[in-house]
């Protein structure tokens, strides 16, 4: 195991499985899929483990970044969850979603969600989150002449970008009230992110390893180079220690995570990976989910951004520590 990642310290860990309660510090909330359940992340980089389960018999689920409550599908229903690490989870119906999503991305406040299906080409926003979950009106989005690829929406969910795969595919943009308006064209768009202040939008281009960063005022766009990395598959903005703006990057094949620096136009840190990253996914606040977890037997990974970036694993949950606490 390389020096850059550091293995998480845990000692009689099936005795803590069962033991743990939510009293102490908890990372961030997941869904796990080989439990199919929510669970905490708990503890801090370099000493995490899985919390009990503590909604199980979820089909699909996603929570909100830093929030502790969640949109789950159970039985083909979807039902808005709230609660989490309290001692009185709820459930309740959310009426009116179009179906069971292939994923969702949230506004960055937690305000808002937006569902989507790349199967099924399509998009629906839920908004009034979390003290009155509204469903909107689904998009259906084969009128643009493509497959979706990617979604993004701003600090507020007031803004939301979508990527469309194909020969006229490219990045679109919509506002509230608005229809989606063409920003770039762009063969292969597989990943985008807004900045932190949504300001700008960046797009990660699978065909040509480069990314195109946006300005939201004037639609002006400025193509940046991914030099050193040969699978680029996922993008996520946030700071680096200095409160400076970059770009995480997750390169699939060549396992590589990388920090981009949008000043320099380089990538200042790298950090070689003994496993084939999945995405970037919010977790904490200085934490992000780099490899999600397919079988009982995986480890979690997650890319930590403080004090200085590193990679480490949370020991797998297994169906023994799959009960409710």
């Amino acid at each position: 195991m390389r020096s850059q990642i550091i293995l998480f310290l845990f000692t009689s860990l099936s005795s803590a499985a069962s033991a743990q309660s939510l009293s102490g510090p908890v990372e961030g909330f997941i869904f796990d899929a080989p439990t199919e359940s929510l669970r905490a992340v708990n503890g801090i980089a370099g000493s995490a483990t899985f919390g009990p389960a503590l909604v199980s018999g979820v089909e699909y689920s996603s929570v909100a970044p830093n929030k502790n409550y969640a949109i789950a599908f159970e039985d083909g229903h979807c039902l808005f969850v709230s609660g989490l690490g309290s001692r009185h989870v709820s459930t309740a119906p959310l009426a009116g979603v179009f179906g069971q999503p292939d994923g969702a991305v949230w506004s960055s406040d937690g305000a808002v969600a937006i569902l989507y299906s790349l199967s099924g080409n399509w998009i629906q926003t839920v908004a009034g989150i979390p003290k009155a979950p509204r469903a909107n009106t689904y998009r259906n989005l084969s009128v643009l002449g493509g497959s979706l690829s990617a979604v993004a929406a701003d600090m507020d969910g007031q803004q939301i970008a979508i990527a469309v795969h194909g020969p006229k595919g490219g990045v679109y943009l919509n506002k509230v009230n608005q229809e989606f308006i063409p920003l770039v064209e762009m063969e292969n768009p597989v990943s985008l992110t807004f900045s932190e202040n949504g300001a700008n939008l960046y797009a990660l281009d699978g065909a040509a390893l480069k990314l195109t960063a946006i300005t939201i005022s004037d639609f002006a766009s400025q193509v940046l180079p991914l030099t050193g990395l040969r699978d680029p598959i996922a993008i996520l903005a946030g700071h680096d220690t200095a409160n400076q703006p970059v770009v995480y990057v997750a390169s699939g094949t060549d396992r590589l995570a990388g920090v981009y620096n949008l000043a320099s136009q380089k990538i200042e840190t790298t950090i070689h990976l003994d496993f084939q990253p999945t995405g970037l996914q919010d977790l904490g606040p200085n934490s992000f989910v780099i490899g999600s977890r397919f079988k009982l037997e995986d480890p979690l990974w997650l890319f930590s951004t403080a004090p200085r970036p590193a990679v480490y694993f949370v020991p797998a949950a297994t169906a023994a520590s799959k009960g409710v606490e």
